[in-house]
């Protein structure tokens, strides 16, 4: 049975609904982009719990793309609307054309109102939108991936052992990313044994993990580790052919087993695509040649490739390093500082929203949430889209990596991955790729931090009231005479 959120009593929504047909376009010159779905800084946060096959930069569907075909073209059932002319005349607060009452993300602009798992959560806003929940709070490590999808679930704490003389490069991190090497359902971020399934017969016994499958990361059986030094019984002193050397977590070992030394591997829990190389020339851009083999790119060259790195805009090794984690990423949200749009989201979590592309680049959809959409400030007036200022990539400009990848494609579009595109909805996960943080009116203050969350105003500026009162808790252009309330974009409630 359909659930409308809040307001049981709405009309049912179609539970197959997906994200609309509309596709979103990017330029191939890393400039901003064209044709991107007017919800585009709304979409989904979601995760991955092992099927992706690979690290986000071999070219393969879902990470770098640049070699398939485009996918077919396909309709998803439509989404069912609350078509009460009562309902759709009442506060409309993230104004989408869709009454609050029966919106299924109303904080979040999204007009098509996809809902794939039929929960009542919309796509948009759903942590986990493949698996049906009646929580979508539920996210332990506060990484944006619900807990019934996320493949690295707990607090890091839980991960890490107090090991004398264990690298700070080495410790688990934050990494939101759901690559799964192995598949066994455990992600590479925190998995034990990174080339070896050890959880509860996936990967071997039962085949690939995929999202939705039952599991249980408690049990006995998964991640056995009876010494308790972080490396799993399952792969303990073992070196595959091409390793630089046994899995273990020394400068000198392979953890990963990827031929990358762990001193000398740029991400050196989370395996980099094989490639062998005589010279830099033979990598891919922003990588090195590391002993023969292409390490992780690093587009900012702080030594944290891409794919485990806080910021690939700016350098910030201290990541890395012992003490610095918290002083790089105090709210835990694998932003880093250096990399947070606004001073007020430093310590105030607003992880990266994802989706699903076909696609993308160390774990970026190739897609630019600016599309040429008109921008207008709380008065009415135009904004100059090229006074505003530096934004992350993935705003304005491509992520690093897209414009070839894109180039490379067949029509130098990335697509979003429909579920009509796919067989099942698990089908969906190894397209998972991250976009900015959300701002969805683009004014450089994510939405968390935002004093109004759809008008734009970068100043901050809190309402005053008749009084002469400051509110600073509360924008002053959406409040008093900026108050949406009686926001109607389709003018359905205007007098005749």
């Amino acid at each position: 049975m359909a659930i409308c959120l809040l307001v049981p009593a709405c009309p049912g929504r179609d539970l197959e609904a997906d994200e609309d047909s509309m596709t979103q376009a990017t330029s191939g010159s890393g400039g901003p982009a064209t044709g991107v779905e007017p919800t585009g800084p709304d979409d989904p946060p979601t995760g991955d719990t092992g099927d992706t096959g690979d690290t986000g930069e071999t070219g393969t569907p879902g990470t770098t793309g640049g070699g398939g075909d485009a996918p077919p073209a396909c309709a998803d059932p439509p989404a069912s609307f609350c078509d009460d002319p009562v309902e759709q005349c009442k506060v409309d607060s993230d104004r989408d054309g869709v009454a609050f009452a029966c919106d299924n993300a109303p904080d979040i602009r999204n007009p098509e109102q996809t809902d794939i798992d039929g929960d009542g959560f919309g796509d948009v806003a759903d942590l986990c939108p493949t698996v049906a929940g009646d929580n979508n709070s539920a996210d332990s490590d506060r990484d944006g991936v619900g807990n019934a999808c996320d493949s690295c679930m707990r607090n890091l704490p839980f991960y890490n052992k107090d090991i004398p003389g264990l690298p700070a490069f080495m410790k688990v991190r934050n990494i939101p990313l759901q690559t799964d090497s192995d598949q066994d359902g455990i992600g590479d971020a925190c998995d034990n044994c990174v080339r070896v399934p050890n959880c509860q017969g996936y990967g071997e016994g039962l085949g690939p993990y995929v999202v939705g499958l039952p599991i249980d990361v408690e049990a006995a059986d998964c991640q056995p580790d009876d010494d308790d030094d972080m490396i799993g019984d399952a792969c303990a002193g073992m070196t595959a052919p091409g390793a630089a050397g046994p899995v273990g977590l020394g400068n000198g070992d392979d953890f990963d087993q990827d031929g990358l030394t762990n001193i000398t591997d740029r991400c050196p829990r989370q395996p980099v695509a094989a490639q062998g190389c005589a010279g830099d020339q033979d990598c891919p851009a922003g990588a090195v040649c590391t002993a023969g083999v292409c390490n992780h790119v690093d587009s900012d060259n702080d030594g944290v490739g891409d794919i485990c790195d806080t910021c690939v805009a700016a350098a910030n090794p201290k990541q890395t390093l012992e003490g610095g984690a918290q002083e790089d990423d105090p709210d835990g949200d694998f932003i880093g500082t250096v990399c947070e749009q606004n001073a007020e989201c430093v310590e105030r979590g607003n992880p990266r929203p994802f989706d699903f592309y076909d696609i993308s680049v160390a774990g970026n959809c190739c897609v630019t949430l600016f599309d040429g959409q008109p921008l207008i400030d709380p008065e009415g007036d135009p904004i100059d889209p090229g006074s505003l200022g530096p934004r992350p990539p993935g705003v304005l400009e491509l992520p690093p990596g897209c414009a070839e990848a894109l180039a490379a494609s067949p029509d130098g579009v990335a697509h979003r991955v429909r579920l009509c595109d796919v067989a099942q909805p698990s089908d969906l996960w190894p397209f998972m790729c991250f976009l900015p943080a959300r701002d969805q009116e683009l004014d450089g203050v994510p939405d968390v931090c935002d004093l109004c969350t759809f008008a734009f105003d970068p100043g901050q500026e809190p309402f005053v009231d008749d009084e002469q009162m400051v509110w600073p808790d509360f924008g002053k252009f959406c409040h008093g005479e900026f108050d949406p309330g009686n926001f109607d974009p389709a003018k359905m409630c205007s007098s005749p």
